[in-house]
């Protein structure tokens, strides 16, 4: 069922990728959101946007964000530029009374952001570029051209800061007729907020005009929204995600998935889904990690060592307490954007060694080029380049970087089986180009051009072309040799036109062996799965399948359910301010595969909590499933154990007896008044939150 392109109220991540070569999404999803958003009852139209701000740095775009969301902010002369991105929040109401939420994205300017920010400019937003009309530096045409090319041609509207009243003459034909996005271009002076109120009336008639605002959406998903929006944490791991859905009644496994994944790609939240390592986890404040990120490429030592730094270093630079825990995952989500890779081990070298490559030195190393007289030569030629294609082409192909010695900001060697490739960037001429020598020349080109076309489909739109160089007795072993656009030569294939003239030597060439030179995809097949095994094993060996420890387990024969009541009730005040994460079989919803549940909530478990008594020692479900993954985990101490004495019991016949019990068995609590079975719990509850915290995540 393809609906693609169809104005009908399913987002666009259910229905399938744009690109229409490629499969639509899955029928049955389709169908299911179809059917769940046609009671008017059941569903709210979802009035939320991101509002992403771009310019140079000193520019005004903090200042902008901040005035927007309190035309009373009082600037600051040196007001703070951001360090990477802050997100700030907006509200207004609009014309038919629906409120509508505005998340403001301040980009930093800096050089340094510009390769990076590619990673977080999203669809289905609206785009302010800032200039300032002082230092009259802002290049329209790079940032709007930046903007088309990653947000899907998103709308945007120019921001004239004229700071001081300094006006600022845009060309806005010429500027128009290039970009069919640019909405309006508005000046305003910040200081006296003069064109301040033109400003947000038109961000807020453009906002509310995106294709996905006011997309009806299942209540339970706004609910789940909201409820991830009030939770104070950075993070949350996707049990605790799973858990908070249960709790707001969302219980479909893959629903919450696809509820995930809609708010991934409206840039609300960060879950990787496909990703072994971050799939774990679900990113609360994308700015937390974006930050983290950032205190990395910023950071004064490792910019001193042009790109490289090691775990260690990381530990200095990561040294808050909201990062403890996720160093490993952070990294990780650096390596995920391609922003660093991991040096493979060599002689003299810190095993863990990263590189980050938008650091590194601009000087090319010294290095000889044997063979220069039988080489294959590729060029890319952009009309318009962005930023960063080299360094992400770099990050991709590390494993073969001759010696992890030839690689520079613009350029780097390959070494493969005695066949060397060297890619350069030339940013000032918008090109790169290829030269490759060896016995697998073709191979190894071939995988180089896969490469870097991985990295152009990324792009909306990039357009380039790719030239192929002249294989005339003149133009051979020419570095400089006359080059084809290889369209115009598939064209004249297409029209039976075997030979064309080279314009240097007027000799007439052979265009399928002119293709046939550099295009053979096939034979580089594989030293692509080589390249690909390479990347997976270091990825591999940086970080094992995580095993994700972080709640409470309560484990209780069924006939003590009283008992399990009482103990929810004592507990929820630390549930509720997000102190405890606690599962029991309660949590299980009818049709549920129960079983499975319990079995990953096991593997979640930080603290388990064994409500002991006869009904418990006697039940089989519990000794034969339950205690054997407790008992081995807390064995490995993965896991703490705490037993309550419910009733007297045979526990000193079990393995239970050398765990810490949470009150005294030899006075269990039957045995207590109600006043005395009150105290009691809250000190068996203080343990239980002490026990949760003390233990770190395995």
């Amino acid at each position: 069922m393809d609906l693609r392109r169809n104005p009908v109220p399913i987002p666009p991540e259910i229905l399938g990728p744009k690109e229409l070569e490629e499969n639509p999404g899955d029928v049955n999803e389709i169908l299911d959101f179809y059917f769940r958003v046609q009671d008017p009852n059941e569903t709210e139209p979802f009035y939320e946007a991101k509002f992403l701000i771009v310019g140079e740095g000193g520019a005004g775009k903090t200042s902008l964000a901040k005035k927007i969301a309190d035309e009373t902010y009082e600037l600051e002369s040196d007001e703070k530029s951001t360090q990477g991105i802050d997100v700030i929040q907006w509200n207004f109401t609009q014309p038919n009374g629906q409120p509508f939420r505005v998340n403001i994205w301040d980009f930093g300017g800096q050089e340094i952001y510009h390769q990076t920010h590619q990673f977080f400019l999203t669809k289905r937003s609206l785009y302010a570029l800032v200039a300032d009309t002082r230092k009259e530096n802002t290049d329209f045409y790079w940032w709007l051209k930046v903007v088309e090319l990653l947000s899907d041609n998103s709308p945007v509207l120019i921001i004239k800061n004229e700071k001081q009243d300094r006006k600022c003459e845009v060309n806005e034909r010429e500027l128009r007729g290039e970009f069919t996005n640019l909405k309006e271009i508005l000046a305003t002076n910040l200081n006296s907020n003069r064109g301040l109120s033109e400003i947000k009336n038109a961000i807020e008639n453009y906002i509310s005009r995106l294709p996905h605002v006011g997309t009806p959406l299942p209540k339970l998903w706004v609910r789940v929204r909201f409820a991830l929006e009030n939770n104070s944490r950075n993070y949350i791991s996707l049990e605790e995600y799973r858990t908070l859905c249960r709790e707001n009644k969302l219980t479909d496994r893959e629903d919450m998935l696809r509820l995930s994944r809609y708010l991934h790609d409206l840039g609300v939240c960060l879950h990787f889904q496909d990703d072994s390592t971050l799939k774990h986890y679900v990113i609360l404040k994308p700015e937390w990690g974006t930050t983290a990120v950032y205190k990395v490429l910023d950071n004064d030592t490792v910019r001193q060592n042009q790109g490289r730094f090691t775990q260690d270093d990381l530990v200095n630079i990561w040294n808050g307490v909201q990062y403890a825990d996720m160093r490993d995952e952070l990294l990780h989500l650096m390596m995920r954007f391609k922003l660093c890779y991991k040096i493979p081990n060599l002689p003299d070298t810190d095993p863990d060694t990263y590189i980050a490559p938008h650091l590194l030195s601009v000087d090319k190393p010294d290095y000889t080029w044997d063979d220069e007289t039988n080489n294959l030569i590729l060029r890319y030629k952009y009309e318009f380049m962005p930023k960063g294609i080299l360094t992400r082409f770099i990050v991709e192909t590390y494993p073969w970087i001759d010696e992890q010695k030839l690689v520079w900001k613009n350029g780097v060697v390959l070494n493969k089986d005695q066949t060397r490739a060297e890619v350069i960037e030339n940013y000032n001429q918008k090109e790169i180009k290829i030269r490759v020598a060896g016995n697998r020349k073709k191979e190894l080109l071939a995988v180089v051009t896969h490469e870097l076309e991985k990295i152009h489909q990324s792009f909306e739109r990039l357009q380039y072309q790719t030239l192929v160089p002249c294989n005339c007795p003149s133009c051979q072993g020419s570095q400089m040799p006359y080059s084809y656009p290889l369209n115009r030569l598939r064209k004249r294939l297409e029209d039976k036109k075997y030979e064309i003239e080279c314009p240097e030597s007027y000799e007439m060439v052979d265009v399928r062996k002119l293709i046939d030179d550099i295009m053979q995809q096939s034979l580089g097949a594989q030293l692509q799965r080589e390249l690909e095994q390479k990347r997976n094993e270091s990825q591999q060996s940086f970080m094992p399948e995580p095993i994700i420890r972080n709640q409470v387990f309560i484990s209780y024969s069924h006939e003590d359910q009283q008992s399990l009541t009482i103990l929810q009730k004592h507990l929820k005040p630390m549930i509720r301010n997000q102190k405890l994460a606690v599962w029991d079989d309660t949590k299980i919803q009818a049709g549920a595969e129960w079983r499975q549940e319990i079995e990953e909530a096991i593997a979640a478990a930080k603290v388990a909590v064994l409500m002991v008594s006869p009904d418990f020692l006697a039940s089989d479900f519990i000794a034969d499933d339950e205690l054997p993954p407790l008992l081995n985990t807390a064995q490995a101490k993965g896991l703490t154990i705490i037993w309550i004495p419910l009733r007297f019991s045979n526990y000193k016949e079990t393995a239970i007896e050398k765990y810490q019990a949470a009150h005294d068995p030899k006075n269990p609590l039957s045995r207590l008044s109600e006043a005395e079975q009150d105290g009691a719990w809250v000190d068996i509850c203080s343990k239980i939150k002490q026990a949760a915290s003390k233990i770190n995540q395995v």
